[in-house]
């Protein structure tokens, strides 16, 4: 392999495989040593998981994902479980899930038996369908409401179209 220069005067081999080490950080803080080959760096996990790295970044800093593992550069490199990781916040959020309740999921799934989780999760998405079905009902009054006021507005009196709101007393959506 031939040497090649780089721009602060140092030189590398290219195409020499070299193996570094990273840590892998889990939520719960510890840290565990991996080999570099199955780590991405930013713009390779953004890839595997479909999210931009401005996203990314965004859940490292929230606490959904351990502080990413840095190369001897400072690129943040992210190993296969934090890649796993990401597609579960990922998936959690297109949900609708709150960032601390997929925090708490992303803490769970990575530390209990996926039995454990799975039935968590099950109980969150019961959560979830019962928050919309609320929703959904509030929403279906609120359309109630709109075609009665729409329904009531209908064509003003000759009368009524020079007058102002502000000194009118019998404005159809104001006064009773």
């Amino acid at each position: 392999m031939a040497p090649s220069d780089e721009p602060n005067g140092t030189s590398i081999r290219v195409g020499s495989p070299v193996r570094q080490l990273a840590l892998d950080i889990p939520v719960t803080g510890t840290r565990r040593v991996t080999a570099m080959n199955d780590s991405a760096t930013i713009g390779e996990a953004a890839r595997r998981t479909g999210l931009p790295p401005r996203t990314i970044r965004f859940y490292e800093q929230a606490g959904l994902l351990p502080a990413a593992a840095r190369s001897s550069s400072g690129y943040r490199l992210y190993g296969p479980e934090d890649v796993r990781r990401l597609r579960l916040v990922s998936r959690a959020r297109i949900l609708g899930l709150p960032l601390t309740q997929v925090k708490a999921l992303a803490e769970a799934a990575f530390q209990q038996s996926c039995g454990s989780f799975e039935e968590r999760l099950g109980g969150v998405i019961e959560e979830r369908l019962a928050d919309i079905d609320r929703t959904l009902a509030e929403l279906h009054a609120l359309r109630a409401e709109l075609e009665t006021v729409r329904t009531g507005l209908g064509p003003t009196r000759p009368s009524e179209q020079d007058c102002r709101t502000e000194s009118c007393d019998h404005c159809r959506f104001i006064d009773d």
